[in-house]
């Protein structure tokens, strides 16, 4: 009975995976999970919000696959760069967006390479006009998200060029964030031409311990 239920599982895997890559390659989009819960939900469709948070990933995920860029949630001028991973953005309302950028980690102040980290996110932004992605709020009340200057992913730009991690505990199903760092290790570009690198999370653990 298991070997049964197993191999109708794989078949039911099977199947979508194909119709999957059939809709990609034949129309460049991806539908069947929308019409699918059509048809289980009788035709309301999920609540809105969860709405939103699918349509951005996949308005994403477009945009890594070099289709057009998604909305902006956020948009403006980088006003302060905390660090290698986080920056201050003003809109054209004059507010003021604190955005940690998502999927990536990189060194803390104090920690080898983190201001050198500090300096290159900086030298992306500089005098640019940005997007951001948001993804989420976190504890801290930073929006978290992928930043964008013109069509450059700049979280991706700042792994590729090895001054951040993959941060994958929190983006664990961000392959292009994998991929580069597995790059940037192999050429030892940035961080990764020190000795073995200590990781930022690993370093704030470390600091709160001897604390």
């Amino acid at each position: 009975m298991a070997a049964r239920s197993r191999k109708n599982l794989t078949r039911v895997a099977v199947i979508l995976l194909g119709l999957t890559l059939f809709q990609y390659f034949s129309g460049g989009e991806i539908t069947w999970h929308r019409q699918l819960l059509t048809t289980v939900t009788g035709g309301d469709g999920p609540e809105p919000g969860w709405r939103h948070a699918a349509d951005k990933l996949e308005q994403a995920g477009a945009a890594r696959e070099g289709t057009p860029l998604p909305d902006f949630d956020i948009s403006g001028r980088v006003v302060r760069v905390a660090d290698g991973d986080t920056v201050s953005l003003l809109d054209s309302k004059n507010e003021q967006h604190r955005i940690r950028l998502y999927g990536i980690d990189a060194p803390e102040h104090g920690q080898p390479h983190g201001d050198r980290a500090r300096e290159a996110l900086a030298g992306m932004v500089a005098g640019r006009h940005l997007g951001v992605v948001v993804v989420e709020t976190d504890d801290y009340g930073r929006r978290v998200g992928t930043l964008y200057a013109d069509s450059r992913n700049i979280n991706l730009a700042l792994v590729q060029q090895g001054h951040a991690w993959w941060y994958q505990y929190f983006a664990r199903h961000e392959r292009p964030l994998e991929a580069a760092e597995k790059e940037a290790r192999s050429a030892r570009r940035g961080l990764w031409a020190g000795h073995d690198p200590i990781p930022p999370w690993d370093w704030r653990r470390q600091q709160r311990l001897s604390n």
